[in-house]
């Protein structure tokens, strides 16, 4: 096929989306005329989002889409996109950026609005003049016909969704909703309900993850599973920024195919693996499509999206699976299955496929036209992403259409089309005729075009611009460096590149040092006698109460609890309303600590409960406790049988004629007071319910014209969507709820004093994070070992760099309580969270931080003197207790049980307290010691060491496990105790309070760690070559690695600040700081919740094995420290970090 003598000069452009704004202007550069038609009143295609549904043909995209793929890949070749903007967008930014470009290129008066193609049909004297003739109708209805030289198809594939009708059986007898995922706007109308979302694309994952933040269970169902990896590369890098460079590519050529799927699924099995949650695909790494999702895993792993195999059909109002299991009272149902590829308005004669599709050379040219004065772009799938690919298709379209370029023949097209299609078949037995290899596709394109960077010539001539090139990501300014469309401002672009992508991270200075101090102040007790202690008060039904309702039973005294409310749970029982006085948690909630961490020692989990769970599980857990050891009847709630009035302990007093007794006073909502006498009190109200407004720490608060409320009355997002938000306060609370307003708000400002580590609850292989590195053994290593805590630094910032990120803190790891949060990094990388200073003061409707920058329009307190952390040291009776009041780098329901059954042990007299100077002195010592290994806050009681604290406790009661005698009496529990998890039910093991069921429990632990992620059972990977051949080339292939990556540069962490650009360089203003209105900020002083991080040090992932069972082993190796990229010279990476 040739262009003959035809003179193309009008152009048509369908579509004023990605593909169509690119095409109006590359025809601009070639000197063409283009004229756009596009149906809707706006450009944009499937970035610009609406409300309302979508008409039927048209895109449709949903509240909370963030791109996949980073600014500096996706970005047009001659416009790079303003270094502020994340690196990865939200919609609504892809569309400003989008706007941006038509702006300045002058794109917006070739486009016709509210104007729809029809029909494009061949002239009569196509053979010889390849002009069309187009049918157009506006939106009044209005029939036009156009004659146009050339013709560019834009209007996308993703507006034809394709619902599976009549595929399941029993659906139309189904009551609940169904709906394809073109429908899906956001989760609200799902609130509270059962859905399944079928099917695992990208869509899927989004769709799924959203949903199970509103639903109460949401399940995904998957036919063939997926490998899911996260927007994060090493270091907090946006993932294709490392993964996609022709280092990586040759790499990937030169190296064994079983090789690279062994390396990378063994590096995504290690961040979790995806058998055990069901995610295990049928295909290699290499043989399918990846999934990119940073939330889903976190999600399974909290119990609150379930994964299931492919849907076998419906019941009335359930579902049946599969493998057989059903799942009753389902509320909807969301088919993410994909798009048909539809255009309507073309010869029928074109859609020549197996399947009735477009056949296209090259996926652009249709073979079966005489000439080639038509094409379509976008119209393909490729791992990368696609504006490149698109900008460069209509590139080289464009020279076939002027006869610059020559297509081959039609009988050579189609040989290569079947080609392709046999290539990709095996891999992508769907959508083999729409794969293309990223680069490759790219270089063959820009070879016809003659724009192909020229390797061997850059390493001769520019070694610097070579390095940036071959090794660092394959950009598209690559393509511009010479030939036709040579853009001058390229060079510039590609060594400013790692500039733009730090640039959005730089919101917060990260500190060099830092000054610690603590406040002290004196617990205002009375004093009396002693006496036989029989009667014990318990202050608060929350989980310390409840342990030491037990811990009394079990001593045989006999225990009256006092709670304020209506029910048990403390802090984990969520209302909608805060109560003061109350500790109150807002609706997302889930806890940090795993449920085998945070159980009773006595009463382990059921093992269906998720790992780490929702407030509202652990409510139920706590039920089932209080359930089984018959706690209710000896707590009094506010309203008791005979009574309608709510009743408060409003004073504990110490007798004055009894020594050792108590006056516990309640007041009721009518002011009516009432006295009990009792031998000893346990205070267990928790340390959550007064809430700390440092108000007098910010100027101009009182004339701040937005919303300031302290997280204490959080509840949910509800109410700021679309506003400028400020969290001030940078612990687990804050960083929770900043996370949870991002998905609703136009921006949110984390303004953090100190910064903070930062770890997710998914630790190695996918386990519970502090599951995988809280054994004993481990624990010892690390006391021991003076460089455990950089070594666990340097792998948290191999993770993302907590110094790019602006989470970088003062303090070492083990000085302070981390934060635990899984998608914390991921809103930074994509701009929804945005890491800022301390606030300097509040302006009018604006607040100053303390770096200077602008957002416009948008003291002491005190710690008990507590022996060990539960007893006074001034009574002359030990009591009175206080349970649960302390911060420590573990689960609280341990700790404040173990100190109930000390507190009640002291008691009875059956252990005895040293004297009041020597508790003194072990106070002051205790502090001393605390301040100089934590970072101690002022609002907050002292943190301990979680298992020599536990350890000390237990050795006073004398149920400390003897780890000798065990390994010498019992290997099997033995290696468990000592290698495994450092779990409650050691403690039960031996001593009072001995639980027969220990060893078991200890025994089982991991099976019902396993036990929630046994929904979809995981096919096995399709066979490869034998094993012995299998080894022989990984083998010989590792030691080739080694080699080529012994050579390589690092990553870089972040760029130098960055070169003035070329004059002539596109890029656009870039948009003044503090733009928006500030609407309302929250302070986060005292959280408002308990969650201490579970991980000193990681072991590695404990999978299980043929059995279902994991061994335990642990971490001997040491872990490389990371260099700091802050103030280097940006280099590449050699490895993809898949």
């Amino acid at each position: 096929m040739t262009s003959g003598n035809t003179m193309v000069r009008r152009v048509l452009v369908i579509g004023a989306g990605t593909s169509g704004l690119v095409c109006i202007k590359t025809c601009l550069d070639e000197g063409l005329e283009p004229v756009c038609f596009e149906r809707s009143g706006d450009i944009g295609g499937l970035w610009r989002f609406e409300e309302s549904q979508s008409e039927s043909g048209r895109t449709s995209i949903y509240r909370s889409l963030v791109t996949n793929t980073s600014k500096e890949m996706m970005c047009f070749s001659d416009f790079p996109m303003p270094a502020h903007y994340p690196n990865y967008l939200h919609h609504s930014q892809l569309l400003q950026y989008y706007r941006l470009y038509a702006q300045h290129f002058g794109l917006h008066t070739h486009i016709r609005f509210q104007v729809t193609v029809t029909q494009v049909r061949p002239r009569p004297d196509f053979s010889r003049s390849g002009q069309w003739d187009v049918v157009t109708v506006d939106q009044d209805g209005l029939e036009e016909q156009h004659m146009f030289d050339g013709v560019l198809v834009c209007s996308g594939h993703y507006t034809q969704p394709v619902s599976p009708q009549g595929e399941f059986p029993g659906q139309e007898q189904f009551s609940g909703r169904c709906l394809h995922s073109w429908e899906f706007k956001d989760a609200e109308t799902f609130r509270g309900q059962r859905v399944l979302v079928l099917g695992l694309g990208s869509s899927g994952g989004d769709i799924a993850v959203e949903i199970s933040r509103s639903a109460a269970t949401t399940f995904l169902s998957t036919r063939t599973g997926a490998w899911v990896m996260g927007r994060m590369s090493r270091g907090g890098l946006p993932l294709d920024m490392v993964a996609i460079s022709r280092f990586t590519k040759t790499l990937t050529n030169l190296l064994p195919k079983a090789l690279i799927n062994w390396a990378s699924e063994r590096a995504l099995n290690q961040k979790y693996d995806h058998r055990l949650y069901g995610l295990m695909p049928s295909k290699r790494f290499l043989d399918g499509a990846s999934l990119i999702n940073d939330d889903l895993p976190g999600r399974i792993l909290q119990g609150a999206l379930v994964m299931k195999p492919h849907l076998r059909g419906f019941t009335a109002s359930g579902l049946v699976f599969e493998d057989g299991t059903v799942e009753k009272d389902i509320d909807a149902v969301v088919f993410c299955t994909g798009y048909r590829a539809n255009f309507p308005f073309l010869p029928e004669a074109l859609s020549g496929g197996p399947g009735g599709e477009l056949t296209l050379y090259k996926r652009v040219f249709p073979p079966a036209l005489e000439q080639p004065t038509l094409a379509v772009m976008g119209l393909f799938r490729a791992k990368g992403p696609i504006m490149p690919i698109v900008e460069m298709q209509v590139r080289w379209a464009l020279k076939v259409f002027k006869g610059s370029c020559h297509l081959a023949t039609k009988e050579r097209m189609l040989s290569v089309i079947e080609s392709e299609r046999r290539r990709f078949i095996r891999s992508y037995p769907r959508d083999a005729a729409l794969q293309v290899d990223y680069i490759p596709f790219l270089d063959s394109m820009a070879g016809e075009i003659g724009v192909r960077p020229n390797i061997l010539r850059l390493f001769l001539t520019e070694p610097k611009l070579w390095l940036k090139v071959f090794l660092g990501p394959c950009t598209p300014y690559q393509y511009r460096l010479t030939g036709p469309g040579q853009w001058k401002g390229a060079r510039q672009a590609i060594h400013t590149q790692w500039d733009r992508v730090a640039q959005p991270f730089r919101t917060r200075v990260v500190p060099e040092d830092s000054s610690y101090s603590g406040g002290v102040a004196l617990l205002w007790l009375l004093f009396g006698s002693a006496m036989m202690v029989r009667r014990v008060a318990v202050v608060g039904a929350g989980p310390s109460g409840l342990t030491s309702l037990k811990a009394c039973l079990d001593e045989g005294l006999q225990p009256t609890c006092f709670e304020s409310s209506d029910d048990i749970g403390g802090l984990w029982n969520f209302k909608e309303q805060p109560e003061p006085g109350r500790a109150n948690l807002y609706r997302s909630v889930v806890i940090n600590s795993s449920k085998e961490m945070i159980s009773f020692s006595d009463f382990p989990s059921p093992a269906h409960l998720p790992n780490n769970m929702h407030h509202s599980e652990i409510l139920l857990y706590l039920r089932l406790y209080a359930q089984a050891f018959q706690l209710l009847p000896h707590i009094r709630f506010q309203v008791e049988p005979l009574e309608t009035h709510q009743r408060t302990v409003v004073a504990v007093r110490q007798r004055s004629e009894v020594r050792g007794q108590w006056e516990v006073e309640t007041e009721d909502d009518l002011s009516l007071r009432e006295t009990h006498v009792f031998d000893a009190v346990i205070v267990s109200t928790g340390q959550f319910n007064r809430p700390h407004l440092p108000l007098h720490d910010f100027p101009g608060i009182e004339g701040f014209d937005g919303k300031y409320f302290h997280s204490w009355e959080y509840r949910s997002a509800d109410g700021l969507r679309g506003k400028s938000v400020v969290v001030i306060g940078m612990g687990n609370s804050g960083g929770d709820i900043a996370v949870d307003i991002s998905r609703v708000a136009e921006k949110v400002y984390l303004s953090s004093r100190s910064g903070a580590w930062l770890v997710g609850r998914v630790g190695d292989g996918g386990l519970p994070g502090d599951l995988v590195g809280t054994s004993r053994f481990q624990l010892a290593l690390a006391a021991w070992a003076p460089w455990s805590s950089k070594a666990l630094e340097a792998k948290l910032n191999r993770a993302f760099d907590h110094s790019l990120y602006g989470l970088q803190p003062r303090h070492g790891f083990f000085a302070q309580i981390p934060l635990v949060n899984d998608e914390l990094p991921g809103r930074i990388i994509s701009g929804r969270v945005q890491m800022k200073p301390n606030v300097k003061e509040f302006c009018g409707s604006s607040v100053v931080f303390v770096d200077g920058s602008v957002l416009d329009k948008v003291r002491s307190g005190h710690r008990l003197r507590l022996y060990r952390h539960v007893f006074p040291p001034a009574l002359p009776q030990p009591t009175l207790a206080v349970v649960g009041f302390i911060h420590a780098l573990g689960a609280i329901n341990p700790l404040a049980e173990m100190q109930a059954r000390w507190a009640t042990r002291v008691f009875k007299g059956l252990a005895e307290l040293p004297t009041e100077e020597a508790m003194l002195q072990d106070i002051q010592q205790d502090t001393a010691s605390m301040h100089q290994s934590f970072a101690c806050s002022e609002r907050n009681p002292l943190q301990v060491f979680y298992l020599p604290y536990m350890d000390s406790l237990a050795r006073l009661i004398g149920v400390r496990p003897n780890v000798l005698r065990l390994l010498l009496t019992d290997l099997r529990l033995g290696l468990q105790v000592l290698f495994g998890p450092c779990t409650p039910y050691q403690f039960r093991l031996s001593g009072p309070g001995r639980w027969a069921g220990a060893r078991q429990a200890i025994l089982t632990q991991w099976e019902r760690v396993l036990r929630p992620f046994r929904t979809r059972e995981a096919p096995e990977v399709e066979a490869g070559p034998d094993r012995r051949r299998r080894l022989l080339v990984v083998s010989a292939a590792a030691a080739l690695l080694c080699c080529v990556l012994a050579c390589s540069p690092s990553t870089p962490r972040e760029a130098t600040a960055s070169t003035p650009a070329d004059s002539s360089t596109h890029s656009p203003p870039a948009e003044p700081r503090g733009s928006g209105r500030l609407h309302s900020f929250v302070f986060m002083g005292r959280a408002t919740r308990s969650h201490w991080v579970r991980m000193a040090w990681r072991a590695p992932a404990q999978r299980p094995g043929p059995r279902r069972r994991i061994t335990l082993w642990a971490n001997l190796g040491s872990v490389s420290s990371s260099r700091s990229m802050l103030g280097r010279t940006p280099s590449w990476s050699a490895t993809s970090s898949m």
